[in-house]
């Protein structure tokens, strides 16, 4: 018997269709299918899938034929729970993640500050721009004025 007939027989116990084992395990759609047609076994990679999704199926039965079908649940690698070790590590991790993102951070700021003052200069610059505009114009506006005033006096001189 292979270890597609096996697991074929397990597929039985619990209700299960190829589709659905496909599905849960991540396989190639239709790679059971193919094992037991063309007289194939499932590949290691497949088994160890298995043998990691359905954690009740005993590992000795379903390589050899050996023991029983069913065994004590195994501890899935997600379910386990993290060493001591893997804590530090991860808070080590978590703690390198955020000074990362305070430099960054701080950089963008730094940046930010100076396109601030760059801005801040410039717009100085275009007021007191402005400024002279409008002295010009009053100063314009004053000579208009003045000259205005000139002709009009030769002109009622011109007339008397």
């Amino acid at each position: 018997m292979r270890i597609i007939d096996r697991f074929d027989l397990y597929m039985k116990e619990k209700g299960l269709n190829d589709n659905r084992v496909t599905v849960q395990l991540g396989l190639s759609v239709g790679s059971i299918g193919k094992s037991r047609k063309e007289g194939r076994d499932l590949s290691k990679k497949a088994v160890a899938k298995i043998l990691a999704y359905y954690n009740d199926l005993d590992e000795t039965w379903l390589l050899t034929g050996n023991g029983e079908m069913l065994c004590e649940p195994r501890v899935k690698e997600e379910e386990q729970k993290p060493t001591q070790e893997d804590k530090k590590t991860s808070t080590r991790s978590t703690i390198e993640k955020l000074v990362d993102g305070i430099c960054s951070t701080e950089a963008i700021i730094e940046k930010l500050v100076d396109e601030i003052s760059k801005s801040h200069d410039l717009v100085a610059k275009q007021q007191e721009q402005m400024d002279r505009v409008l002295t010009m114009l009053e100063s314009e506006r004053t000579d208009k004025g003045e000259l205005e005033k000139i002709l009009k006096k030769k002109y009622e001189g011109s007339l008397k």
